[in-house]
């Protein structure tokens, strides 16, 4: 036989304690946008976006996905989308125990302007995505409108 053991909130009030705190402490440590970032935290894979002269730098944790199920796009709203997609198995001679891994679509979405497009490179290695943003020169890719 096998089964999970669930967690025990009452013999593990301290480590349920500790966790709470840990959330809360997180929450708390948030300056601006606190519900977005503790969203980011809880979202269904995490990212690290990294801000150098000259270009930004997304790293996101995509265990198991191959090339072909992540897709990386840009819109013209300035909205960079990650989104992976995890077929449901179809092999009905399978009787899950335990079912934990999820399936189906998970997606982060990014406001980010200033890029340039054409140079943005993309590239999957030991389950980490990563993305290149080069960021747009002074003055080009803007248009500045004269008011009358």
């Amino acid at each position: 036989m096998f089964r999970n053991v669930p967690f025990n909130i009452k013999e593990n009030a301290e480590k349920a304690h500790d966790v709470l705190e840990k959330v809360m402490d997180f929450a708390m440590e948030q300056s601006f946008n606190p519900r977005g970032r503790v969203s980011g935290a809880l979202s269904s894979f995490r990212v690290d976006v990294v801000e150098s002269e000259g270009k930004y730098e997304i790293f996101a944790e995509l265990p198991g996905f191959t090339k072909e199920e992540i897709t990386v796009s840009y819109d013209e709203e300035c909205h960079l989308r990650i989104s992976a997609e995890r077929p449901e198995p179809v092999d009905d001679s399978l009787k899950y125990l335990y079912k934990e891994r999820r399936t189906g679509k998970c997606e982060r979405v990014f406001y980010i302007d200033d890029i340039m497009e054409e140079e943005v490179s993309v590239s999957l290695e030991d389950g980490v995505l990563h993305v290149v943003l080069p960021k747009a020169l002074e003055g080009k890719n803007k248009k500045i409108f004269d008011i009358s």
